[in-house]
This record gives structure tokens, C-alpha cells and sequence, in this order.
């Protein structure tokens, strides 16, 4: 339908192109998701996770000195998640698990890998609220929402240039 409204303007070309490249950065988000991982052994001393953009981090075991564990509402407000996070020296979050992502059996075997303490956030709490007490448990986009923001507009103001730039372009080959 897309291609039917274009086509007597002539912007067809702009609107296959942007097409080709939301499928790639969508099937590409795919992967990254599927491979997503975290890989321990009851035995072994160390863990290693591989992240949503492909970094692997190890770390041993022997570092973590306890487990947070909190149910966090989500941003709409209504609904919560676990979150666990095993914490380092120092409160550096060596591992950090999420709800949307991993299941409550995927928790309780990571948990139960680790012979450290393990501190229950009571009741459920905002994201804000971990922030406040718990800072270094989050992710930076967590800790520091209002810079998430900018660079999302940020991103989004490059990308809409981009495509006006390139349709600028493609409107003068037609000319």
C-alpha cells in the first residue's frame, strides 16, 4: 500500500531503501537477542555473559560478595519484574539479569551458583527507587535517565536529517 501512495510522486526509491534498512536493523535486533547469554557451571570458578551488542564479559565467581534481588515496575507502571544483580567489590554489578528477559528458574539457578548473601529488595519498588539505593546495580541508561533522553532525541533528529538529505538527493536525480 506503501509503494501504491508514493509512486505517482516519485519518492518510491526512498521509501524501498528505508524499507531495507528498518528490516536489517530489525532482523539484526533479532540476533542480538537470540544471543544473548550467560554461561556458569555450579563447579566452575568462572561466569561469563555475552550482552545484547555482542560484548562478552567473564568474571569469577570469587569476586561476587552478594546477590540483589528486587521485583521493579515497569515503565508503564502497572505491571513488575525480578531483577537480579550480583554485585563486586566495591557495589560493581558484575552480572545483571532482568525479568522480560530471563525466567524465574534462570534466577534461582544463578542464585543458587554463587555462595554469597543475597539482599531482597521488600515489597516492589520503581526504578527510581533501586537508583536512589542501589545506583550501581542499574545500567547507565537506568542511572541516568535524562542523557538516555538526549541521545535518543539526538539520534532520531540524525536519522530524520539523513533521510531528508538522501530524499533531497534521490528528488534531484528524478529532476
Amino acid at each position: 500500500m506503501l509503494y501504491i501512495t508514493v509512486l505517482p510522486d516519485g519518492p518510491w526509491l526512498a521509501v524501498v531503501i528505508t524499507q531495507i534498512v528498518a528490516i536489517l536493523v530489525a532482523v539484526g535486533a533479532i540476533i542480538a537477542y537470540f544471543r544473548i547469554g550467560i554461561w556458569f557451571s555450579p563447579d566452575a570458578p568462572i561466569v561469563s555473559e555475552r550482552g545484547f551488542f555482542g560484548r562478552t564479559v567473564h568474571f569469577a565467581k570469587a569476586d561476587a560478595k552478594y546477590i540483589l534481588l528486587a521485583e521493579v515496575y515497569t515503565s508503564d507502571g502497572l505491571e513488575s519484574r525480578p531483577t537480579l544483580a550480583v554485585m563486586g567489590a566495591d557495589d560493581r554489578r558484575l552480572l545483571r539479569m532482568r525479568g522480560q528477559y530471563w525466567s524465574p528458574e534462570h534466577f534461582d539457578q544463578v542464585a543458587a551458583a554463587f555462595s554469597v548473601p543475597t539482599t531482597r529488595i521488600p515489597g516492589t519498588v520503581s526504578t527510581g527507587e533501586v537508583r536512589e539505593d542501589y545506583p550501581a546495580s542499574l545500567y547507565f541508561f537506568e542511572r541516568h535517565p535524562t542523557a538516555f533522553i538526549a541521545v535518543a532525541i539526538g539520534a532520531t533528529a540524525a536519522t530524520a536529517a539523513i533521510l531528508m538529505v538522501a530524499l533531497t538527493y534521490l528528488r534531484s536525480l528524478g529532476a
